[in-house]
């Protein structure tokens, strides 16, 4: 090989490495698209775009916006990379599947205290009915004030399984929060993930700008 071809070589390599190390603008918005699930981050006046890029790219493709500039990826390679960098992602959408599925059992306990306070503040009507009654000259005030005790025992149940319904709350409560932490802990990873590997495609050629 020539001097000459050596030194186009080792141009060519050192303008390479100089676009790999070269900082980009940051990922303004993004859509991950794999089948018929999608991952991303963009706002109400792309919904036309994205809905063009679909029918434009199918079901396997990623696009982001660098630069002022858009880009779409296809290779199987880089969608690998990029569903990869999603895992924190998956593992969070998991703990919060978990911390639904205890707020619904929560939120069915509270229905069942409601109902059983619904049929308490009913006998307590029943007893008012009664006393007021009673206050006019009709009635037993002995019967009248044992449904009024009979209604406070009923009651105190209530309360008591309120109580256990709020103590199961706050554990779900700080199970949201981890989860919360956790989530802005996987937004981060997951953020300088999609940079790097954007910028990669970018410097590899792998990503193509839409025109």
């Amino acid at each position: 090989m020539s001097r000459f071809a050596e030194a186009a070589v080792a141009v060519a390599v050192c303008a390479a490495a100089a676009i790999l190390a070269a900082p980009q603008a940051s990922v303004t918005r993004y859509l991950i698209v794999s089948g018929d699930s999608s991952s991303g981050s963009w706002d109400s006046r792309d919904a036309q775009f994205m809905r063009d890029l679909r029918a434009r790219y199918g079901a396997h493709f990623a696009w982001f916006r660098q630069d002022g500039h858009d880009f779409v990826v296809t290779g199987s390679e880089v969608l690998t990379e990029l569903d990869d960098a999603m895992a924190p992602q998956r593992e969070v959408n998991r703990q919060q599947g978990d911390v639904n599925r205890h707020q619904a059992e929560v939120n069915r306990m509270q229905g069942d205290v409601n109902l059983h306070q619904r049929d308490v503040n009913r006998d307590q009507s029943e007893v008012n009915r009664r006393q007021s009654a009673v206050n006019r000259g009709d009635g037993s005030q002995p019967e009248v004030s044992r449904m009024q005790s009979q209604v406070n025992a009923e009651q105190r149940e209530v309360n008591a399984e309120q109580q256990k319904v709020n103590q199961e709350q706050s554990v779900v409560n700080r199970e949201q929060g981890v989860v919360n932490q956790e989530q802005t802990k996987a937004s981060a990873e997951i953020k300088a993930a999609l940079e790097q590997i954007f910028d990669s495609a970018r410097a590899r050629g792998l990503a193509h700008e839409i025109r």
